[in-house]
């Protein structure tokens, strides 16, 4: 089976989707897809069209990857949690699983995938009721009439290996780049058959997330959309019910003191004196360890004010103050007059602000405005959050 082919059947089924009730059949021939059918079970999942930018990886004469072609793909993509099991049924005795990682190493949003004829560097599946994947010089051939099975956690593994592999200098697979895996990997799961001398393939993308997708109202296009899907898959937000996530919604202070306390490990806290945060409060245990722990004060000597709008100086020093007690370095400052609204940050906020500035935290309007009054909204929380795990390597 040469690489090339291979690849090229891999373009033309790139329209292919999975489906969680019916089997999916491929479009480019009428028999192309009675060979095999892939299920999806989750507790959640959907179907998106994407584009998707790919960039191959050839080695060289010394044996070294280079980078090559660039792809770009218009593909159906399943998103799924990570409960997720898939579900495949060969049909006739020559069918045979691959699966490809697509991993995005240097945040670019261009995916890497290595290809090499001569040593395969993608996973083929073992013929085994329950599936595991493994590396194989050799495809290995499914019964026809059994169900295998395919979990996501397998995939989710096997995607952190190849990241690992593709970062790691010596590897066969080091790709010369520096980089993690990313936060919600991406698989190609291909079904295989070869008949009368052709391949046939049935190719699924695959997204992984954690234990919620990425709501309606959120488009792929969007700068907020992997910091909404990763703020939802640590469980520090959750959507407003219905499938969406409100990004424009005002973010409230209440919210942000649930959020820091989930952080700092949900422990345990009662007590606050404040008139505006009863015992039965869902944020009450939140509020009391934010203000016990110097994290969170409230307005006035009474009042907490939960349900008001958080400004952008308010947010901004909150986070610095959950960062002191975290013990993180706070050390690193952001010059305020190199803005245009610098010096209508308030004098409480200024140190909170000049260390969220240096740390890259604030979403600015066009790099030139702070908006220290501003309320915040949700998509800009989640956008802050995100960035404040990746400067202090909490992801």
């Amino acid at each position: 089976m040469k690489w090339q082919r291979r690849w090229l059947s891999l373009a033309l089924s790139a329209l292919l989707m999975a489906a969680s009730v019916i089997p999916c059949f491929a479009g480019e021939t009428s028999d192309s897809a009675v060979f095999s059918t892939f299920y999806i079970d989750a507790a959640d999942m959907a179907f998106t069209q994407t584009d998707l930018s790919v960039q191959l990886y050839d080695r060289n004469s010394s044996g070294q990857f280079q980078p090559g072609e660039v792809l770009q793909i218009d593909c159906s993509l399943n998103q799924v949690t990570e409960d997720a099991s898939f579900y495949i049924q060969p049909k006739v005795g020559s069918v045979w699983i691959t699966v490809d990682y697509l991993t995005d190493l240097n945040g670019d949003g261009v995916y890497e995938l290595p290809r090499d004829s001569a040593s395969p560097v993608w996973d083929y599946l073992a013929p085994q009721s329950s599936v595991i994947l493994q590396r194989s010089t050799m495809s290995q051939k499914l019964l026809a009439g059994q169900t295998y099975i395919l979990s996501a956690q397998t995939l989710l593994q096997g995607s952190q290996q190849a990241a690992s592999l593709r970062t790691l200098s010596g590897s066969s697979s080091y790709l010369g780049l520096s980089g993690s895996a990313q936060d919600f990997p991406l698989c190609l799961v291909s079904l295989r058959c070869s008949s009368g001398g052709e391949e046939k393939v049935l190719s699924y993308y695959v997204k992984l997330y954690g234990r919620a997708l990425p709501p309606s109202d959120v488009s792929p296009d969007s700068p907020y959309y992997e910091a909404v899907d990763y703020v939802l898959s640590q469980g520090y937000f959750s959507g407003m019910g219905n499938g969406v996530f409100q990004p424009n919604g005002l973010f409230t202070r209440a919210q942000l003191a649930q959020i820091l306390w989930r952080m700092g490990g949900n422990l345990l806290s009662r007590g606050c004196s404040f008139s505006d945060v009863s015992p039965s409060a869902w944020y009450y245990d939140a509020v009391s360890w934010c203000y016990q722990n110097g994290i969170m004060t409230g307005l006035s000597a009474n009042s907490f004010a939960p349900d008001a709008p958080l400004s952008q100086q308010q947010m901004a020093l909150i986070l610095y103050q959950f960062a002191k007690y975290s013990g993180l370095d706070v050390s690193k400052r952001g010059d305020l007059s190199a803005y245009s609204d610098g010096e209508n940050v308030s004098l409480w906020a200024k140190q909170g602000m000049e260390w969220a500035v240096g740390n890259g935290l604030l979403p600015t309007d066009s790099g030139t405005a702070l908006n220290p009054s501003a309320n915040v909204t949700r998509s800009q929380m989640a956008m802050v959050l995100y960035a404040f795990d990746g400067a202090f390597s909490r992801r």
